[in-house]
């Protein structure tokens, strides 16, 4: 997507623009895409690709449908796709490693055209298929998405081995590479909202992010195990008011105990099939790791929060 969009909008095929690549070795046009490096997840890879052929950051939101085709090799091929939007935030920006873009032999145009235009260029039919799917989200209103992550702080020293209090007990050095690695999804998804339980082992698995984006931190104390014992439904209350309205994309840091009730509200607003999604017992989430749900306010729904896609995202642990 080139020009601003608001979340709920339905939009026509004329009222969008996609950026299309031209690849002089096949002669063709397609959606920008890439392979990514060792041990760097996917959105990153993806925000990445479509910076190198393109120039342009962008922010990646609800996922696509993923493509698979068999090589002449006789191996299998899979491509993710998401929803990608320019991104408008400095913050955002700043957190970006720079690349190096492609050379004129791999991608010598690049074009943002509206869809009906699109359809006509794209090559491949399953790059036409990519672009139906965004034409019926936008119809609908669901083409952009209100991004809500939810992420288990990152590995820690283990109760035995800690003799301080529990709100005092931080990362291991293994939970110290996990808050780094975070930085990069973090930054593909666009964050600029950063929420944690105010104990030292969550602030600690944003504040890298928070550093390089130039973000402020805000804690809330429901989202402690402590606040979670006394009273079970004070964290799902957080994500409740978080769910009222679309806002920009956030991050909420918590602990394993306390992911249930942050979970349930997003539960109770997704169709049975989405549900099913949902992790439903313990552990929940493994250190560092990342639910992401994709929030639509259509006007069909009267501007009502619903779930269009969960999806799961993890550090790679280098050490």
């Amino acid at each position: 997507m080139h020009a601003p969009v608001r979340v709920g909008q339905t939009y026509g095929p004329d009222d969008i623009e996609v950026l299309l690549v031209h690849r002089p070795r096949y002669d063709d046009w397609s959606w920008p895409k890439g392979k990514a490096e060792i041990n760097e997840p996917l959105l990153a890879a993806g925000v990445r690709e479509v910076e190198e052929e393109t120039g342009v950051l962008v922010q990646m939101h609800a996922p696509l449908m993923t493509q698979r085709y068999r090589l002449g090799s006789g191996q299998t091929k899979e491509v993710h796709y998401w929803i990608g939007v320019p991104v408008r935030h400095g913050g955002v920006e700043r957190s970006r490693i720079p690349i190096v873009p492609a050379t004129p032999k791999e991608i010598d145009t690049t074009r943002w055209m509206t869809a009906p235009h699109a359809r006509k260029m794209l090559t491949r039919r399953g790059d036409k298929r990519l672009l139906d799917d965004v034409v019926a989200r936008a119809q609908t209103g669901t083409l952009v998405t209100q991004t809500l992550a939810i992420v288990r702080h990152g590995a820690a020293i283990t109760r035995n081995q800690w003799i301080g209090t529990e709100a005092a007990r931080p990362l291991n050095r293994t939970g110290g590479v996990q808050a780094l690695d975070l930085v990069d999804i973090f930054s593909a998804l666009g964050v600029t909202r950063l929420l944690s339980s105010p104990w030292t082992r969550c602030r600690a698995s944003l504040e890298p992010y928070a550093t390089v984006a130039n973000l402020g931190l805000v804690t809330a104390e429901e989202l402690t195990e402590d606040s979670t014992r006394r009273d079970p439904y004070a964290a799902s209350e957080v994500i409740r008011r978080l769910l009222q309205r679309p806002a920009e994309p956030v991050v909420v840091c918590g602990h394993r105990p306390v992911l249930p009730a942050m979970m349930e509200p997003i539960r109770q607003i997704s169709s049975n099939q989405m549900a099913r999604e949902l992790p439903s017992e313990d552990p929940f989430l493994r250190t560092a790791e990342l639910m992401v749900s994709h929030v639509a306010y259509p006007s069909e729904n009267n501007g009502q929060p619903q779930i269009v896609s969960i999806e799961y995202h993890r550090t790679i642990k280098r050490v």
